[in-house]
């Protein structure tokens, strides 16, 4: 009943108040990284509030958090996992509350340190709409930035949305 309750009062907090067009993602990304490969399978996304992300992120340490332990510097479970995973995540939290909320996984050319990553070779991190702003999300840490003040936004190689 507790959990019932909880999901009601987050469905409340969590109506979504933007939506944005599958063409103006496209357009976001491109005007940042001509060349990157951009495959989304939606019509349009609805943008998710900071409380529920928060909610999301809670869910998502959990989750990982039982397998990082048992990392041993092999590329079992790396960046580009952490970022499926997360989006995943937000998959639930959407069906849960009957949304369509934005989140993809965006790599890139790691050229400047971001989110506790240091610089150099290619990475895996989110692509979220929050409160109507495109944010880039670091899945191992989860700090995040605007896209339009991430370094590495003109890196970008790709987006699965």
């Amino acid at each position: 009943m507790k959990k019932l309750i909880a999901i009601t009062a987050l469905a409340c907090l969590a109506s979504a108040t933007y939506a944005v067009e599958y063409t103006e993602i496209r357009k976001i990304i491109k005007q940042y990284s001509s060349n990157a490969d951009v495959h989304i399978y939606d019509v349009s996304y609805q943008s998710i509030n900071k409380q529920s992300l928060r909610h999301v992120i809670r869910d998502h340490h959990k989750l990982v958090g039982k397998y990082e332990r048992l990392k041993d510097g092999n590329q079992l479970f790396d960046c580009d996992d952490y970022a499926f995973t997360f989006k995943a995540m937000v998959s639930c939290y959407s069906l849960l509350l009957g949304a369509n909320y934005e989140c993809g996984v965006i790599t890139v050319r790691q050229v400047v340190k971001f989110g506790g990553i240091p610089a150099g070779g290619y990475h895996a991190l989110n692509l979220v709409l929050m409160d109507g702003v495109l944010v880039v999300i670091e899945p191992q840490t989860y700090l995040y930035a605007p896209l339009s003040e991430y370094p590495n936004r003109n890196n970008i190689i790709g987006l699965i949305l």
